[in-house]
């Protein structure tokens, strides 16, 4: 049976999950904890892993070499990505601009980047650039 308004198949929940909800609204959670209190205190136990704050720059925090470059890379493909959006470009159009297929395109946005230099990807944010005006 699907939902009318989005075609989606209806949801019917199982006796677990009734259950369930049924302990939640009674302050009770179900499986290995009596109470709400012990989840709590287990989510807040010693084991946890620390977070910690990172830098301006996620590839220097995951170690990489090559960080600096890397930033600066995704800064520019970010650009390119926003300029395409704004001027309403076709992904077509805009690898055609740009002097690549529309998988090359799509591989670039989605961030594997790390085999174009910083001077490729500043060329195509040029390239954007001139064909916008």
């Amino acid at each position: 049976m699907s939902r009318k308004d989005t075609g989606e198949p209806t949801l019917t929940p199982n006796e677990t999950t009734i259950q369930a909800m049924k302990d939640a609204r009674a302050g009770r959670v179900s499986g290995r904890f009596a109470t709400v209190a012990e989840l709590l205190a287990d989510l807040n136990a010693g084991d946890t892993p620390e977070a910690h704050e990172g830098s301006t720059n996620a590839y220097a925090d995951l170690g990489h070499h090559d960080a600096d470059e890397m930033l600066l890379k995704a800064r520019i493909v970010t650009k390119i990505g926003e300029t395409i959006k704004a001027r309403q470009l076709s992904a077509e159009r805009a690898a055609t601009v740009l002097g690549v297929t529309p998988a090359e395109l799509h591989e670039l946005l989605a961030g594997r980047f790390r085999s174009h230099s910083v001077d490729d990807l500043e060329r195509m944010a040029s390239m954007l650039d001139k064909t916008g005006r």
